[in-house]
């Protein structure tokens, strides 16, 4: 089934942190974009830097692939038709990063989807959450979704204490924000570790780097007794490109 193609412009952009840009997103094709889809993922389609023309081609073909990056819906407000996406910032240069970092309200940002939220076992015993900054979008997303009476920890880089987020998180839930610039912290292992290997009705949510996805997995795998269903893991990006 073909995505859902939707127009937008910025309305408003904002420094969160040092390492973070909202770029708040609004049209009148954001009419009939679904609701109750916060922490799942779109498709942001850039116009090409290169052009002259700063609309991007509205389309997911093969072709047009290049201009495509996944983004995470931070919140959307459907009365006010406003689709808000953080970018991970100032760390890197890359077609989003660059993109956001130089967004103006007016500025045309092509969106594709959404796709189905991540995180979807609300009521399991205990929930485990492991990303960068990258994720920390998604992240922050889903803990404002969960039940108050919700249990579990979450480990969450951030490069500098000025990038730690205010997150309406249940109180069952400790926040752990691990502030170091190496996005390859051995410090996502040693939290997973530390809870133990009895994980069966935890649900787990995992998006870094790829070798970290894959350190984390592994460990599961090896050491724990956890169900494959409830587990979410996903590489964000790749330290070796």
């Amino acid at each position: 089934m073909a995505a859902n193609l939707y127009m937008t412009q910025v309305s408003s952009v904002q420094d969160v942190s040092p390492h973070m840009r909202r770029v708040v997103l609004t049209g009148e094709s954001l009419a009939d974009f679904p609701v109750d889809k916060e922490s799942a993922h779109v498709k942001a389609i850039f116009p090409d830097p290169s052009s002259q023309d700063k609309i991007p081609t509205l389309s997911t073909a093969p072709d047009q692939r290049k201009w495509m990056r996944s983004y995470t819906i931070r919140q959307f407000n459907p009365l006010r038709r406003e689709l808000t996406i953080d970018f991970a910032v100032n760390d890197h240069q890359g077609l989003a990063a660059d993109w956001a970092l130089n967004a103006q309200p007016n500025d045309f940002l092509g969106v594709a989807g959404p796709g189905d939220i991540k995180h979807t076992d609300f009521g399991a015993h205990q929930h485990l959450f492991f990303g960068d900054i990258t994720a920390l979008p998604a992240i922050a997303a889903t803990l404002e979704q969960l039940p108050q009476s919700s249990q579990g920890q979450a480990w969450l880089q951030v490069p500098d204490s000025e990038d730690i987020q205010e997150i309406i998180a249940p109180r069952g839930i400790k926040v752990h924000w691990l502030v170091t610039p190496n996005k390859l912290t051995d410090r996502f292992l040693s939290g997973l570790q530390s809870v133990g290997c009895e994980l069966t009705d935890t649900a787990i949510f995992i998006a870094a780097e790829v070798s970290i996805v894959r350190q984390l997995k592994a460990y599961l795998s090896d050491h724990c007794q956890y169900t494959p269903e409830k587990l979410y893991a996903s590489a964000y990006w790749n330290s070796k490109r």
